[in-house]
């Protein structure tokens, strides 16, 4: 799952708490999650309260892709969620 965070202009501490913890819950079930594209605040807020969800961060959608689909086959492929 990707979510292209490039037209989202700010996020609360909610937010990122609820990322954070979709993030966690799909790891759970095996389900790859990966931002991209995360800008200024959004970035700053993700990487400082959701360590879950900015694990898998990515500045493209094609390289989150890529890195998420190398770690479903196995194979070495970047940083995945």
């Amino acid at each position: 799952m990707v979510l292209d965070a490039q037209t989202v202009p700010a996020i609360d501490v909610t937010a990122v708490r609820v990322l954070d913890g979709l993030a966690a819950d799909l790891r759970r079930r095996d389900v790859r999650f990966a931002i991209t594209r995360d800008v200024g605040q959004v970035r700053d807020l993700l990487a400082e309260i959701g360590p879950q969800a900015s694990a898998g961060t990515y500045p493209t959608g094609r390289e989150a892709v890529a890195a998420l689909t190398a770690a479903s086959t196995g194979s070495e492929g970047g940083d995945t969620a």
